[in-house]
């Protein structure tokens, strides 16, 4: 009799199948997890030929795996949910101590980071996993962020849709940002957003003073003072802070401030050709 996997909890075959999907799956080691499957109650008939099998017979064995699935009713991800999977497995093994926190952030950063796409909520990885590398001294509390940015992505059943709110001469002020292995941003139609008109609006005249102050600049126009471009930043941090709250917690919103520091505050030219700084 076929014993159906347990549903209420990801099984390690199903984690085998994402690995399969992701193009990593190290077929020599499928019969130890056909075997340790069986002690757990779960049987089809190609399970238990693929416990019996050798560690050499790769082809084989991932021949007796795809059709395993297939008897147990596991469907086999597409890409994008394999990777987030694989990425939610590795966060639980580094909250509960089966993996350490520094090689399951390398794991993230190297392996399923770069093709998640909504991959903003890895950053966070990427980044402890490169300070790891440069400051090993470190390690202690680098280590501990992990751990933390681990449990917080397991409080997500799927990743949030980053979303970057930012002053444009040519294109829309909100933008999707480019996710983790990609560079750039790709313009938001305000109207496609789940947001009310009078948000549109005001993000809309927003960009319409910038353009209006620096549409030509250097060789013309610009902020009139440093507290001018500031007040300009302020509100553009209210405008993100009001869209995160409409969009809700399915979206991370960011403000990418213009001008973000001196030297980059674009200020009145005030000699065609040459930048105030």
């Amino acid at each position: 009799m076929v014993g159906p996997v347990e549903r209420n909890e990801v099984d390690p075959l199903e984690i085998a199948a994402c690995h399969l999907v992701a193009g990593d799956l190290r077929s020599e080691d499928l019969p130890d997890l056909a075997s340790d499957a069986l002690v757990r109650g779960v049987d089809s008939p190609s399970l238990r030929v693929l416990a019996g099998q050798e560690r050499g017979d790769v082809r084989e064995s991932r021949d007796l795996f795809i059709r395993t699935l297939t008897e147990l009713n596991i469907s086999l991800p597409d890409t994008d949910d394999a990777l987030w999977e694989l990425t939610r497995s590795t966060a639980r093994a580094i909250v509960a101590g089966t993996q350490s926190p520094a090689s399951g952030a390398e794991y993230i950063w190297r392996t399923t980071s770069y093709d998640v796409n909504e991959g903003g909520d890895l950053r966070i990885f990427i980044g402890l996993a490169s300070e790891l590398q440069d400051h090993p001294e470190g390690s202690a509390s680098l280590e501990r962020l992990i751990v933390a940015a681990a449990e917080e992505l397991l409080l997500r059943p799927t990743p949030r849709r980053w979303i970057n709110v930012r002053a444009s001469l040519t294109g829309s002020p909100v933008a999707r940002s480019g996710h983790t292995g990609h560079t750039g941003h790709t313009d938001v139609m305000l109207t496609d957003e789940p947001i009310c008109s009078q948000l549109v609006a005001d993000l809309e005249a927003w960009n319409s003073v910038y353009r209006a102050v620096l549409e030509g600049w250097p060789d013309m126009g610009g902020f009139r003072s440093e507290l001018e471009a500031r007040r300009f930043v302020a509100d553009g941090l209210q405008l993100a802070a009001r869209l995160q709250d409409e969009l809700g917690p399915s979206h991370h919103v960011e403000y990418s401030p213009e001008p973000v520091r001196l030297p980059g505050l674009k200020l009145l030219t005030r000699q065609r050709g040459r930048r105030r700084r």
